[in-house]
């Protein structure tokens, strides 16, 4: 019995993929490890303990699909193993794409796929964070069913499904695939591989698969929202307003282009902000990356060929727009780290290039900066895991001393609460100073405190912390009215159970226009909750 699959472990799988494979999960596991064995939530995780990911109107018509493998609740383990075996997927799909045989090169790409700062913030958002990484192995995926001389339609077609697939649970990784194509046709271009039509056809192939891809995507995620009722689109990343761009926000998508990409490298202003070790590493590599490149031009002989140096050239000033290309669709678009993993491939594409045409002495130490860097990154990824431990401690110390409050002051006939304002999280005057929160670079999603971002203070007290009103107790014929906060109905995570009511946005209004709210004082006060009439209203931050 299982005999069969040991044989085809053994003899259908590349040595090259085991060890691609096997170095992103191991690497992964060891970076990663400790988010996936505590609860570190996130705001966004207190409303996804459970989630179905049904998001159509997001434009994800997938992604419910691609996160069922895990269950719909929020179970950091199991979430970061599907996602590290993911993530080594994709490693050895982009080590059979580039032909990779050396071993340093194949366990130095499994380690910068597991921990560029883009998968680490995807750890923020762990309960979905399968279901993107599956995205990007489909994303892979497209590029390894189209390679060049490809004429099997059955491959292509395979191309096609993938991209769209892609699209449907995570737009951002369409990026992935994007820049992943243009670095392989540059290594194709430097060996010289191919005829010119067989080039061509590759360029028409592309054009096909990505067009036919994105048409099917947006009829496919038209027609879902039909299904569910003729949904609107509603994101707050812009998506509802895709298409709506004339010649000035074609102009100023180029501009944020061009900032954002360098931004990835170098985060902010670093000559009059000063250095971090993510700045310092990043100017090395692109130094690095700099002469890789040139060399590999020389040596290829490839400027004597014309066309093919225009192609390449083409490529690579064509790498960010394939990365930020969604500012090209919507205005409204904003870039998280966690959009910006295809900028890892460019890291991975310098190895392969090191390792091709650059002198033993020199490539050997290209690997070791790569080395640093991944290990720079792990180091990155845990600093932020203590911030988010840190963050939901005195989240949870916060949450029992309001609920402590709130129980002196509930004699029984108290009957809802009104939560004004938030507690202050971490500002860019913060982020950019000396403070160690500048040292994690790219991940930006460190809050303070959980009570700090719209109706998650509720949603903890409720959740978390449990807090109950007596009166509810007392009169359990009283049903507790339902809370609706952002158009989502609560409660919004499967077998949690709403304890308290919230007052209507009419009365929570009329409440912070009135003097008494106004007088009051702001958490941790003494005075911070009070009751006014039969609501408790907790003041945790002046509204402006």
């Amino acid at each position: 019995m299982g005999e069969g699959f040991i044989q085809f472990y053994r003899t259908g799988i590349k040595k090259s993929w085991k060890l691609a494979f096997f170095s992103a999960f191991a690497i992964g596991l060891f970076v990663h490890m400790y988010k996936f064995t505590n609860t570190l939530p996130g705001h966004d995780s207190l409303f996804n303990v459970y989630g179905t990911q049904n998001i159509v109107r997001s434009g994800r018509w997938f992604l419910a699909v691609a996160c069922s493998f895990s269950s719909f609740f929020d179970l950091p383990w199991v979430n970061g193993i599907l996602s590290l075996f993911w993530i080594g997927v994709t490693a050895a799909i982009v080590a059979d794409i580039f032909r990779m045989e050396n071993p340093v090169l194949i366990v130095l790409t499994g380690g910068l796929l597991a921990t560029f700062p883009a998968v680490t913030q995807t750890f923020y958002y762990e309960y979905t964070a399968d279901g993107y990484m599956l995205s990007m192995a489909l994303a892979a995926l497209t590029v390894r069913f189209s390679m060049i001389g490809e004429k099997r339609k059955s491959r292509l077609f395979l191309a096609f499904v993938s991209i769209t697939l892609t699209c449907g649970i995570y737009q951002a990784y369409v990026s992935f695939a994007m820049v992943l194509s243009l670095c392989y046709f540059m290594a194709e271009l430097l060996e010289n591989r191919h005829e010119k039509p067989l080039y061509t056809r590759w360029i028409r192939n592309q054009l096909l698969i990505y067009g036919l891809g994105m048409i099917a995507y947006y009829g496919i995620w038209q027609i879902a929202m039909v299904c569910q009722g003729n949904l609107q689109p509603n994101y707050d990343m812009g998506i509802e307003s895709v298409g709506q761009m004339g010649i000035g926000s074609v102009l100023n998508a180029v501009k944020r282009t061009i900032v954002s990409f360098a931004s990835v490298f170098f985060v902010w202003n670093f000559l009059r902000r000063g250095l971090t070790m993510y700045t310092v590493l990043n100017i090395l590599f692109l130094s690095a990356a700099a002469y890789i490149v040139g060399t590999a031009v020389r040596k290829s002989r490839l400027y004597v060929r014309k066309g093919h140096m225009a192609l390449f050239l083409l490529c690579m000033a064509a790498i960010p727009f394939a990365v930020f290309i969604w500012f090209f669709t919507s205005q409204g678009i904003q870039y998280g780290t966690r959009m910006e993993q295809s900028v890892c491939l460019l890291y991975i594409f310098a190895g392969i290039l090191a390792a091709r045409w650059v002198k033993p002495g020199k490539s050997d130490a290209a690997a070791l900066l790569l080395a640093v860097i991944i290990f720079n990154n792990g180091v990155t990824a845990n600093m932020m895991y203590q911030y988010m431990h840190r963050c939901y401690e005195e989240s949870y110390a916060t949450g029992v001393e309001i609920a402590t409050h709130i129980h002196l002051l509930d004699d029984g006939t108290r009957k809802g609460i009104v939560i004004v304002g938030l507690t202050p999280w971490f500002t860019e005057e913060e982020y950019e100073g000396n403070s160690g929160i500048r040292q994690l670079a790219l991940l930006k999603s460190i809050y303070n405190n959980l009570f700090s971002a719209g109706s998650a203070p509720a949603l903890f007290l409720s959740e978390v912390i449990g807090l109950e009103l007596s009166y509810y107790r007392m009169h359990p014929e009283v049903e507790i009215p339902p809370v609706d906060v952002g158009n989502n109905n609560w409660p919004v995570s499967g077998g949690w159970t709403w304890r308290f009511p919230l007052a209507s946005e009419e009365v929570k209004a009329e409440l912070i226009d009135s003097e008494q709210v106004a007088a009051m004082p702001v958490w941790p006060a003494a005075d911070s909750i009070q009751v006014i009439d039969d609501l408790i209203v907790i003041k945790l931050g002046d509204v402006e």
